[in-house]
């Protein structure tokens, strides 16, 4: 017990002693910080929810990005942002009296990443600008049920839907310090994105005795070009 008291007393004096030296980097001749990191998270979920404006959807946010993550260098201001956006949403619904019911599925992903150079403005503001590349896939799947009544009915229409998109473009940045450690910021983007849709549509009726159930395909090509205004705001931690 004896020993253990004493090496107990004597990591806390290394620690302590360890803690003397690294909180003056000037004294140990370390390194002084070279990047600023930032970490966002979008405000106008919450917002909407402590403002219920009505239900309104006038101020519909169209900016998918849910998490942002900036890496910047304190001499160039030059850096590395992403953001990513994830949603999912499972639901089922009937209608009156219960003759059909709607089962469905939205999978979505929104990813981006890119370079943007910071600039300050004053002790409270900064502005960046860059360009990023951003993903987009959707996956969305409905089953839509005919509940057998008297011999009839049972039809099944299963729709599921699938798109990938990929593409960029410039964007800009404008943030206000809050305090040393904590911003609020706002962003404005253009991105373009190109690539292809796929529709399947499959109706199976288990009372017709000779079934053709062949899916119905339809495929297509998407190009598209977003404006994102600067209506999308982010509480950001400066670490």
């Amino acid at each position: 017990m004896k020993k253990l008291s004493l090496a107990f007393i004597l990591a806390a004096g290394c620690m302590c002693n360890a803690h003397a030296q690294t909180s003056d980097p000037a004294s140990t001749g370390a390194k002084e910080k070279m990047v600023d990191q930032y970490i966002g998270v979008q405000l106008n979920g919450l917002i909407r929810q402590v403002f219920n404006f009505n239900n309104s959807t006038s101020s519909t946010n169209v900016n998918p990005y849910l998490l942002t993550y900036t890496i910047n260098s304190k001499k160039t201001g030059w850096g590395i942002r992403a953001g990513v956006g994830y949603n999912y949403n499972s639901s089922t619904s009937s209608n009156d009296g219960g003759i059909s019911t709607t089962d469905s599925k939205i999978n979505d992903l929104q990813a981006r990443l890119g370079v943007d150079k910071l600039f300050k403005l004053s002790d409270k503001w900064s502005a960046g600008a860059g360009l990023d590349l951003v993903y987009n896939t959707n996956n969305d799947h409905t089953i839509n049920t005919e509940n057998a009544s008297f011999g009839n009915g049972g039809i099944v229409t299963d729709t599921k839907t699938v798109s990938s998109t990929y593409g960029g473009g410039p964007m800009a940045w404008l943030r206000y310090n809050i305090s040393q450690k904590i911003l609020v910021g706002t962003e404005a983007s253009f991105y373009y994105v190109t690539g292809n849709t796929k529709s399947t549509i499959s109706i199976s009726d288990p009372n017709n005795f000779n079934p053709a159930n062949v899916p119905t395909v339809t495929s297509g090509n998407i190009g598209q070009g977003t404006f994102n205004s600067p209506v999308v705001f982010y509480l950001v931690v400066k670490f």
